[in-house]
């Protein structure tokens, strides 16, 4: 696929089929992202839905694809943040909640076709904490660098790469506990 910067700047001058494209390239990681704030399908559509509006109402100018995808991400990040203020929920995770966010996932896993090992570093990763499920999420799975991760995130980068170390860690100790070994985490 060309690059999605190009499918943007062919949206921008009129072509819909444009915005068509970055909706192909990146919906399903967004929805992911965004269901792993509030843990319900239904609402994370909504709320990618809402951040690709936000995208065409504003049209902001990008250079490159990294800088579309960061912005995209963020929106997403600050309509869930915005999304749990007013349902009234914690933006942790209460243990009473967890069988249903181990259900959604589950859920979302049979439907993307995830192979055990993924199954279970997925299952792994609900059991951390919201920051280090960000973290971890944008950093390997979105391959975003540093620098775009700590900007989704509202942190500088240094403390990005402490998160990352600490997530790195706890999920290492989770998943050696359920008894999968992992070499190079």
């Amino acid at each position: 696929m060309e690059r999605v910067i190009e499918s943007y700047l062919r949206y921008l001058s009129g072509d819909q089929n444009g915005l068509r494209d970055i909706i192909e390239q990146y919906w399903n990681s967004m929805l992911l992202f965004t269901n792993g704030y509030i843990h319900n399908l239904t609402d994370a559509e909504d709320i990618a839905q809402e951040a690709l509006i936000k995208l065409s109402i504003k049209r902001p100018k990008f250079e490159y694809d990294a800088q579309l995808k960061s912005y995209l991400f963020k929106i997403c990040r600050n309509l869930s943040l915005n999304y749990l203020k007013k349902q009234g929920r914690a933006q942790s995770i209460e243990p009473e909640m967890m069988e249903n966010i181990e259900d959604q996932l589950q859920n979302v896993q049979e439907q993307l076709e995830l192979d055990d090992t993924k199954r279970m570093l997925h299952q792994a990763m609900a059991q951390l904490k919201q920051e280090y499920r960000e973290v971890l999420y944008l950093r390997y799975f979105e391959s975003m660098s540093t620098k775009e991760a700590a900007r989704v995130m509202k942190c500088s980068e240094k403390k990005l790469i402490a998160i990352a170390y600490q997530a790195r860690q706890q999920l290492k100790k989770i998943l050696e506990k359920e008894g999968f070994s992992i070499e190079n985490l």
